[in-house]
């Protein structure tokens, strides 16, 4: 027979997380955490690289944000602007920004470890 230290209370803890709970606030952290890359690719000054669109007021940068939905987040930019700058127009190449910090995100590390703390945090010792 072997014995293993703890693993009553483990089966315990495990007993009382909330997957759900976890997993909406993994998501949550994810999002947020994009969203915060988000912002910072939309704080170039005028007159310098033009890759992404200019800080000039930024209430562009100030319209991007996270809602939860039943099944996830989405991180979306409620400014009129933000279509014709992420994909461009007729005259004006595309200067992205969301779509670039998305392909840059690692968003599976960010929701396992927003899971996992979640997971401790919610089951007492």
């Amino acid at each position: 027979m072997i014995r293993i230290d703890g693993l009553e209370e483990a089966l315990a803890r495990l007993g009382r997380l909330d997957p759900d709970a976890a997993a909406r606030a993994g998501l949550r952290a994810a999002a947020e955490a994009l969203a915060a890359d988000v912002r910072a690719r939309l704080a170039t000054k005028p007159g310098g690289p033009h890759e992404a669109p200019w800080l000039r007021r930024g209430a562009l940068r100030g319209s991007v944000a996270v809602t939860e939905t039943d099944t996830g987040a989405v991180l979306a930019s409620t400014s009129p602007v933000a279509v014709f700058q992420e994909l461009g127009t007729t005259r004006t190449p595309p200067r992205p920004f969301l779509a670039p910090a998305a392909a840059a995100a690692p968003v599976a590390q960010a929701v396992a470890a927003a899971i996992a703390t979640h997971a401790s945090s919610e089951a007492p010792a």
